[in-house]
């Protein structure tokens, strides 16, 4: 059997047109399209023993997503020499959360309203996640001609065998998830493709989301309640399944599910609210550093190893530490931040809000707004920046700077800052999913399901708020299903569209959940984008100026913008592949 012959055999369609379409393929990639592990030996050479199932194994978890840039060794990302676009912190550059300013990847087009099926972060991603759910098939395809002897002991009376193969099972319909969440919907490929399959179509959404829920769900009877180890929690288990199904119903509006996926993760009783004993009032912002890692933190689901491990350079000011600011947070986020009474800047007089708007003063603010976001001239971790001053490495609109004047506080730690290099970077795992967004999936599910009686929607808003430093739900103001709607937005800026939401509803709940990675796809499924990413974007005040700093303008289509384009390379080459809507 040739070459082509042999590869035809194994690899999805979509991902093979893709990679023929990209050019030649550099040496030493081809053994991956063969064997899924680089090296030499065949597939009856190769699928034999445990250690061979757990190195394919780890190739798939490389491409779940990263909160940084990593450069990480990706080896299904051969072709993307420019960078690892599927980095969900410095993703918030396409929402009202941040502004880009990375000079390794550009959001330019998606904010400038200008995307096309050549966009280069769309190419890749798409090209990345069918790349990986082929090996995923692959796996599940092959891993039962190994031979490996039983455990004496299994954890949790799970097989290790099993458990592997449980976790390409979630890994494939994470990344279908993934394609889902940026593209709609999308083929189903769980098998590996033959000749004779050769156009992929699209399914409808319902079909996607079923299958993906029913994966997740299949996936988990063979994954431990808790990781064997705690450095394991960038691995599968059932409280992640459970998670991902719960945000997946949250994403289409089936709240019924939502919720009771979100009560599942809840009943199995590990998971708890990250809390300092080192200092209590900082917990929030200590959740995000290696010392709750260090602590065994429970709040944490699933994560990606080493997913920040460049926060020191993608995200610190130039002058602090080398960085280069990939995304500056901006002033429509500031603003979002409760008063300590639990007032908003809307529930204020006119002039008393527009002087907090000019000027945040967050020591009289909800505290997660100090946590999470480096003021101007702040000391922080020993250095000042100095967004002001036109000759500074750090002033505001210099390459590798800040856009907005103001910097990411969140996921800043003096570990990696003592001991960063341009070679080893940090440390610092990524949260992919942790126990604050399921308990606001619960909220939200039972707010939309109208189920106002249920005391646990009033019980865990407290519980996250007073983990922040703020008061209890107000029971007397927060008592209707469109009240609590707008505090649960502000929470956590995450929710869906229904059709007694108010616009100032709608532009809600981003304060728990800020540079974690959900704002794109939250603003997408309440369709509020195109009010929220039209228009003029603005920073901090510059000293001795009577208005926020206008850092970008932004144009979004809401008859196109909601979806990505399928890429041009898949369009060309799959005939059966139909378009997203005004690409």
């Amino acid at each position: 059997m040739n070459y082509i012959d042999h590869i035809k055999g194994y690899l999805s369609r979509a991902a093979l047109l893709l990679l023929m379409a990209g050019g030649a393929l550099m040496a030493g990639c081809e053994d991956f399209l063969v064997r899924d592990v680089p090296n030499q030996t065949t597939d009856e050479e190769w699928w034999q023993n445990k250690g061979q199932l757990n190195t394919a194994l780890n190739n798939l978890y490389k491409p779940m997503p990263s909160g940084t840039i990593t450069y990480v060794n990706h080896d299904v990302k051969q072709s993307q020499a420019s960078g690892y676009p599927n980095a969900r912190v410095e993703m918030e550059a396409l929402t009202d959360n941040g502004v880009g300013s990375a000079n390794y990847v550009s959001y330019n087009a998606f904010t400038a309203g200008i995307t096309s099926s050549s966009e280069d972060v769309c190419n890749k991603i798409w090209n990345m996640k069918w790349t990986v759910i082929r090996r995923c098939c692959r796996f599940m395809e092959h891993y039962q001609q190994a031979t490996v002897a039983p455990d004496a002991a299994p954890h949790e009376g799970i097989q290790t065998v099993d458990r592997f193969a449980a976790e390409a099972r979630a890994l494939r319909a994470f990344y279908h998830l993934e394609l889902f969440l940026f593209f709609g919907d999308i083929p189903l490929v769980d098998h590996s493709t033959l000749p004779t399959e050769q156009f992929l179509v699209r399914r409808p959404q319902q079909e996607v989301v079923d299958w993906i829920a029913g994966e997740l769900e299949g996936a988990s009877h063979n994954l431990p309640v808790v990781p064997q180890t705690k450095s394991e929690r960038w691995r599968w288990t059932k409280g992640a399944c459970y998670a991902w199904m719960s945000y997946l119903y949250l994403y289409v509006g089936d709240w019924a599910n939502a919720k009771k996926w979100a009560e599942e993760v809840i009943k199995l009783g590990i998971y708890d609210l990250y809390r300092s004993t080192a200092d209590p009032a900082d917990s929030f912002r200590r959740q995000f550093i290696h010392e709750a890692y260090n602590n065994d933190t429970k709040e944490s689901i699933l994560t990606t190893e080493l997913g920040m491990r460049q926060v020191q350079r993608r995200l610190a000011p130039p002058d602090g530490g080398n960085g280069q600011t990939g995304l500056s947070p901006t002033a429509s986020l500031v603003d979002e931040f409760e008063l300590l009474d639990g007032r908003t800047l809307d529930e204020l007089p006119a002039d008393e809000k527009r002087a907090y708007q000019l000027d945040p003063q967050p020591e009289k603010r909800d505290p997660r707004l100090g946590m999470s976001i480096i003021f101007p001239t702040e000391t922080f971790l020993g250095y000042t920046a100095h967004p002001w001053e036109p000759s500074h490495k750090d002033a505001i609109g210099k390459e590798g700077s800040t856009k907005t004047g103001y910097w990411i506080k969140k996921w800043a730690n003096e570990t990696d800052r003592t001991n960063y290099s341009s070679t080893d970077g940090g440390k610092l795992d990524f949260q992919n999913m942790r126990y604050a967004v399921v308990l606001l999936n619960y909220v939200e599910a039972a707010i939309e399901l109208n189920q106002l009686s249920d005391p646990n929607i009033y019980d865990y808003l407290d519980d996250i708020r007073d983990r922040a430093g703020m008061p209890p739900v107000d029971r007397t103001k927060y008592a209707t299903q469109t009240k609590l709607r707008e505090l649960v937005r502000r929470e956590r800026r995450v929710e869906h569209e229904a059709l007694d939401r108010e616009p100032l509803c709608q532009q809600r709940r981003h304060v728990e959940l800020a540079f974690e990675g959900h704002r794109l796809f939250d603003i997408r499924r309440w369709r509020i984008a195109e009010q929220v990413m039209n228009g003029e974007v603005y920073g901090a005040t510059p000293p001795g100026a009577d208005d926020r700093y206008l850092a970008q303008t932004r144009v979004f289509n809401p008859n196109r913008d909601y979806l990505w384009p399928i890429p041009v390379g898949e369009m060309n080459t799959n005939t059966a592949m139909e378009q997203n809507p005004g690409y």
